[in-house]
């Protein structure tokens, strides 16, 4: 995916310096039309790039763990939206899985599990 967007941009660039330096007039005339194409191409591009980690990030909620045994393997966390959610052992980040405790702050997504909504990707804060 990123290729592609580096690759557009490549492209762009190099049209954009060949008829700068070929055809001045032309970017005199055309100019500001240009580099407003030149400029939207990239924007673009940079979405197809990090569009995904982009809409992940506005996705995770954020709240404090309730409890957390890691020898039962699961939990809750309090959200701060309000309510709890069910956290499962394997849905928290290897680094953390010892390091969770009441009240600690942590960052995840909401997925709809076999018994209702459960947190999943727990990253402490």
């Amino acid at each position: 995916m990123w290729l592609r967007g580096l690759t557009t941009s490549a492209i762009i660039s190099l049209l954009a310096t060949f008829l700068v330096f070929n055809f001045p007039q032309f970017f005199l005339s055309f100019g500001p039309m240009f580099l407003v194409l030149l400029m939207s191409t990239f924007i673009s591009s940079m979405a197809i790039v990090f569009g995904r980690q982009i809409t992940r990030r506005l996705k995770r909620e954020k709240g404090a763990i309730k409890w957390f045994d890691p020898s039962k393997g699961y939990g809750f966390v309090e959200r701060d939206k309000g309510g709890d959610l069910f956290v499962h052992f394997a849905s928290v980040n290897e680094s953390d899985r010892k390091l969770l405790k009441e009240s600690t702050r942590v960052s995840f997504t909401v997925t709809n599990g076999a018994r209702g909504p459960q947190a999943e990707q727990v990253k402490i804060i």
